[in-house]
């Protein structure tokens, strides 16, 4: 395959139509059909159903738009990481975090000195789920990564190093909550949301609640932002970290709980630039829990 067939599928796909992706691409219909069937003989199965007049994708050909769109789009963004490295004579360090963490009093010192060590170096920060992280390590798309997610210590070409005990809160909206001090227990009737429903997750979460004489109804969403958005809305309550960003607003209250998830440093090999040591020794002098 090549880039121009998966350029003419992608265009059919959004419009469903040979004809109007022909269009879009200043090109004749025939010649579309062409490059798609032969993409399609070499995946080995059929990315459309034919009708009389009209299109639509088959199961496969969902899967195999999402690959090639995803494909196409970090293609795109890694050159123009690329070509923007080139152009300033700049290096880049990237540091992955948590989604919805706030750690901007840890990293406001950080980046000040990391500069006057290193002037010439671009420092890009990005957040991810607790899944995609361990993929944006593995992929190269992240030099560093810090992270309460125990899959990232093993990745084949990493190190790491803990930094730390952050301690677990149980987060939920004050609005729909009565007056008094409250306690763990008294949510045992709400749904406990969580980002994945895997075992692990599960697990912890029980165990979390176990010391308060209850076992939680555990109710998975598919992101951390979701998961912050129904405890806004009242939908359950969430075992989340000190720092949830939830807590900065005052929609949201919470509750220590005697638990906590092991903060970590996880960073590739390989780097003999300094940039990356001396930016992992700042972040550990500068978390303090």
């Amino acid at each position: 395959m090549n880039d121009l067939q998966i350029q003419y599928f992608l265009a059919t796909a959004r419009h469903l139509s040979f004809s109007r992706a022909a269009q879009e691409l200043f090109v004749s219909q025939p010649a579309i059909s062409r490059q798609i069937i032969a993409l399609e003989k070499e995946l080995g199965c059929p990315l459309f159903d034919r009708m009389n007049k009209s299109i639509s994708l088959t199961s496969n050909g969902e899967m195999f738009y999402a690959f090639f769109d995803k494909y196409r789009t970090e293609l795109y963004d890694l050159k123009l990481r690329a070509r923007l490295s080139l152009e300033n004579q700049n290096r880049i360090l990237r540091f992955g975090v948590l989604s919805n963490w706030n750690i901007s009093q840890i990293m406001l010192p950080v980046l000040s000195k990391f500069e006057r060590l290193h002037p010439d170096v671009t420092v890009e920060m990005n957040s991810y789920e607790p899944h995609q992280s361990q993929e944006a390590l593995q992929d190269g798309k992240e030099d560093i990564i810090l992270t309460i997610e125990p899959k990232l210590l093993n990745i084949q070409g990493t190190s790491y190093e803990k930094v730390g005990n952050l301690g677990r809160i149980l987060l939920y909206n004050r609005s729909h909550i009565g007056a008094g001090d409250l306690t763990p227990y008294d949510f045992k009737n709400k749904p406990f949301l969580a980002v994945s429903s895997g075992d692990y997750v599960n697990d912890l979460i029980r165990s979390v609640c176990q010391p308060y004489g209850f076992t939680p109804h555990i109710h998975p969403v598919h992101s951390t932002d979701a998961m912050i958005m129904c405890v806004q809305c009242g939908f359950g309550v969430a075992v989340a970290d000190i720092w949830s960003r939830a807590l900065d607003n005052k929609d949201f209250g919470y509750i220590p709980l005697n638990s906590s998830h092991p903060l970590s440093l996880v960073w590739r090999n390989g780097h003999s630039d300094t940039m990356i040591s001396d930016f992992i020794k700042l972040l550990k002098e500068n978390i303090c829990l």
